[in-house]
């Protein structure tokens, strides 16, 4: 199953690709120095698309809006154009879309269908 894990920062939305997670996910040595190593890093994630916001306010109505945990039409329309689809007559692609705030993975669950997870603990 692939994983696809989304970034919001005040910028724009960033959707990352994790590879290989099964085998450096099984020590955490092994993350820290895939984080520590920019050519390691770049064997475990891939950047797949950026969506830059328009405007400062743009950025400050998003970045609220995450937030609150709710879907913006921006957002929902990112995620739309750039997560795996069906192609015609084949089964969509397994993945699951990895987020920092579990109430915001729920929200975009609810509103397109995409399997989300967080590792973040409840509070």
């Amino acid at each position: 199953m692939a994983l696809f894990v989304l970034f919001e920062s005040a910028s724009g939305f960033a959707l990352f690709e994790a590879k290989d997670l099964d085998e450096i996910g099984n020590s955490a040595e092994k993350v820290q120095e895939s984080v520590n190593n920019l050519e390691r890093f770049g064997k475990v994630v891939k950047l797949t698309a950026f969506k830059p916001f328009s405007s400062a306010a743009n950025a400050l109505e998003q970045i609220n809006a995450i937030s609150e945990a709710q879907l913006t039409d921006d957002l929902k329309n990112f995620l739309a154009l750039n997560l795996p689809k069906a192609k015609e007559g084949k089964k969509p692609k397994k993945f699951q879309l990895g987020v920092f705030e579990a109430k915001l993975g729920s929200a975009i669950q609810e509103a397109t269908g995409v399997p989300c997870g967080t590792s973040r603990s409840r509070t």
